[in-house]
């Protein structure tokens, strides 16, 4: 009987241990996700992050402040405006930061499973791997954009590389031009005869990679444009620009967004911190821009919160914008932007108006005029019909969240075709030369004041002629001219205090304001 009770007690302790083992194979294991996923559900994620946490988050926030789109009145945007340590600060951008480079280890994986190489489900999706590769560009060249040298070649093999080397910003452009090159060879080849197979789980072009071409050539010559001041030959980059813009948008029903908002649980993503933290108001240099040129956004793009109704053609009577560097710290005082109310406007990764605006640029620097001015006319008549879904989307503000914004905005006006035409005629109708390239750049600042992500590409265009001598776009900040105009984002503290190489850039972070990037003539 003792025999069969120390048989028992084995076969028990052998249990125990065996149950000890399989404890043990668990721990450090991520038990709750699923380990892998099809390509389209991790595009899914990379199309809609690209949208809300790179293009229209923290960086749209922020860099709209910089260039004076909006002013800040506010906490951390008060801060950034009043040039009081936010922009030196690593926690500035560290979601941002975080969430670009989980985007871009995103991309990879979606390029890797479906190299013609690669094993499992998608392997050989030829139209999918060029999407990837496209967001992969993407994604890369705002990084680069916004930081400069970093982390690139190694950063997101966690296996490898633990503290990544930084990349030089010269390198990384030169990744992303190569990759959208290979994106567009390649979806020259399947365009119209494969979709990317992702259905509903592409939420820019639902699969349709007619689109995703075009939206690589536009992509292409943006981002050729950014490096202009470092080509070799001007003359031959101007032509290959206009070449890709010519193969790109040809309305707005092209153009590269995410238009998944509805205004429920789903919303822009400008509106969502403006309504949680009211942060933001309207600028004062923005404001005169208008004002200057008796322009008619002026009557539907301003509010009153909390007040009376106001008119921005008569500011005796109450409308005050944020002076820009000068303001106070005070929610509910200063007059407010009406984009800032539009729920569900999407968010614009690349808009048929940049494109048109690109066009008329690349014109008037190589001397036909008048192609310039019918490619302006374009980009103006897309312009001021973008108004007008950003008024339409403000005006159900007061029917979901139940009270109303005052102001212009519902006088049940509207810029017409002969709104934009008159606009037109007598803005740009009697500019030649410098004069006209001039306002084809202010109009394109104006335009990216919008709900749609804009700020972003305003900055790159703000330091990309100020590198080339070019002042085409006045800032009104005072702080700008005792050199506190940043001229780059400060890396993200979760690598700053975990990867000695980016430790090391970073400093005390006041580079910032003293180191241009690379395309803008600088040295990293």
């Amino acid at each position: 009987m003792k025999k069969f009770g120390y048989i028992l007690m084995a076969a028990a302790l052998s249990i125990l241990a065996a149950c000890s083992e399989l404890a043990l194979d668990k721990v450090n294991q991520d038990v709750d996700h699923a380990p892998d996923a099809e390509a389209k559900f991790v595009f899914a994620d990379a199309g809609l992050a690209t949208a809300f946490s790179v293009v229209g988050g923290d960086f749209n926030t922020y860099l709209g402040v910089a260039v004076e789109h909006w002013g800040g009145v506010h906490n951390q945007l008060y801060k950034a405006e009043k040039r009081d340590g936010e922009w030196i600060s690593s926690s500035c951008f560290n979601n941002s930061w975080v969430s670009l480079y989980n985007t871009i280890k995103n991309c990879r994986i979606i390029v890797e499973k479906t190299d013609d190489e690669a094993d499992g489900v998608d392997a050989g999706n030829t139209a999918l791997n060029a999407a990837g590769k496209i967001l992969l560009a993407y994604n890369a060249s705002v990084l680069a954009d916004l930081f400069g040298d970093a982390p690139y070649s190694q950063a997101c093999d966690y296996d490898n590389y633990k503290t990544p080397a930084l990349d030089k910003q010269e390198d990384i452009y030169k990744d992303a031009l190569s990759l959208v090159t290979e994106a567009i060879d390649q979806l020259e080849e399947v365009a119209g005869q494969k979709s990317l197979g992702t259905g509903s789980f592409d939420f820019i072009y639902g699969g349709n990679s007619t689109k995703w071409l075009k939206f690589a050539y536009g992509l292409r010559a943006r981002l050729t444009l950014h490096t202009i001041l470092r080509a070799s030959d001007k003359a031959s980059a101007y032509t290959s620009i206009l070449d890709d813009l010519n193969k790109s948008f040809t309305d707005a029903s092209e153009q590269a967004q995410i238009a998944v908002y509805d205004g429920g649980n789903n919303i822009n993503p400008l509106f969502g911190f403006f309504y949680s933290r009211e942060g933001i108001a309207a600028s004062a240099s923005l404001y005169d821009k208008l004002d200057e040129r008796d322009d008619p956004r002026m009557r539907l793009s301003y509010c009153w919160n909390w007040g009376p109704v106001i008119d921005p053609e008569d500011p005796e009577e109450g409308f005050e914008p944020v002076p820009n560097g000068e303001g106070i710290e005070e929610q509910y005082y200063y007059a407010e932007d009406v984009l800032f109310y539009a729920i569900d406007v999407p968010t614009h990764l690349l808009s048929y108006a940049e494109v048109e605006f690109i066009k008329a640029e690349i014109l008037a620097r190589t001397g036909d005029y008048p192609s310039a001015r019918l490619e302006l006319d374009k980009a103006i008549l897309a312009t001021f019909e973008n108004v007008n879904a950003t008024v339409e989307s403000a005006q159900q503000f007061p029917d979901i969240y139940g009270y109303g914004v005052y102001g212009p905005v519902y006088a049940g006006e509207y810029l017409s075709a002969a709104d934009a035409s008159d606009y037109s005629a007598r803005v740009f109708g009697t500019l030649a030369d410098e004069e006209l390239l001039k306002e084809i750049m202010i109009q394109k600042y104006l335009f990216f004041h919008n709900a749609n992500g804009g700020a972003v590409e305003a900055y790159n265009d703000v330091r990309r002629l100020k590198a080339a001598g070019e002042d085409f776009i006045t800032l009104a900040n005072p702080k700008n001219a005792a050199g506190k105009f940043p001229l780059r984002c400060g890396y993200g503290s979760s690598d700053t205090t975990t990867n000695p190489n980016v430790q090391a850039a970073f400093g005390d972070g006041s580079y910032v304001y003293t180191e241009p990037v690379w395309w803008a003539l600088g040295s990293k």
